[in-house]
């Protein structure tokens, strides 16, 4: 991994300047995957793709504002815990402006961060009002994606988490195992296992 000079964004809401990491190369060496599609990869940190300013405390999508280049480095990514997600996610849905693949963008990390919070570390039970709103994340990701042989074990995988096992069961029907990779025919049997056990848990994969 090797830093480059910071990126410099600033808040669109009070101008606010923030230095970003921004990075000359990367690699995924010793990276993570898991099932809800997260990477923890330590040499390939990325910065949020929403930031929370710390001046005003609005959040905003740092990818879309213009930058410029520091004269030093950052470490600065501008993380988000799952309830400032939940606060972003409340912003942005009361903004006309914001397209749907921006808002897609929240949803799936929300469901990242929910994992985060309850389920990638350990088996912290969330509250019936969190499994509610995730469930109503993850149906409203699933209802505004366009889904193909591609990506339909990840609308399974989506289902299970929520704990819609019925759904999921159904859509890993309607997938032509005999198709499949084999690293996916695995992934495809990895959900089939938990969603017979009634395991809601992200996964690594």
């Amino acid at each position: 991994m090797l830093p480059a000079n910071a990126r410099i964004v600033h808040c669109p809401f009070c101008g606010q300047r923030k230095e970003l990491l921004n990075l000359a190369s990367g690699n995924t060496f010793g990276a993570k995957h898991w099932s809800d599609q997260k990477m923890i990869a330590p040499m390939l940190p990325r910065v949020s793709p929403v930031q929370k300013c710390p001046a005003c405390g609005k959040y905003y999508l740092q990818y879309n504002q213009p930058y410029e280049e520091g004269d030093d480095w950052s470490s600065e990514r501008g993380e988000l815990s799952y309830q400032q997600w939940k606060e972003a996610y409340e912003q942005f849905q009361a903004d006309k402006r914001i397209k749907r693949d921006d808002m897609q963008v929240i949803r799936h990390h929300i469901i990242m961060a929910f994992n985060d919070e309850y389920y990638r570390y350990g088996d912290n039970a969330a509250e019936a009002f969190e499994e509610a709103f995730f469930v109503g994340i993850i149906n409203d990701y699933i209802a505004a994606n366009k889904w193909n042989s591609q990506n339909m074990l990840f609308k399974a995988e989506l289902y299970r988490e929520g704990g819609q096992m019925d759904k999921c069961r159904e859509t890993l029907s309607a997938i032509a195992v005999d198709k499949l990779k084999s690293f996916e025919a695995k992934i495809f049997k990895d959900i089939e296992d938990r969603m017979e056990r009634g395991d809601k848990k992200v996964f690594m994969i």
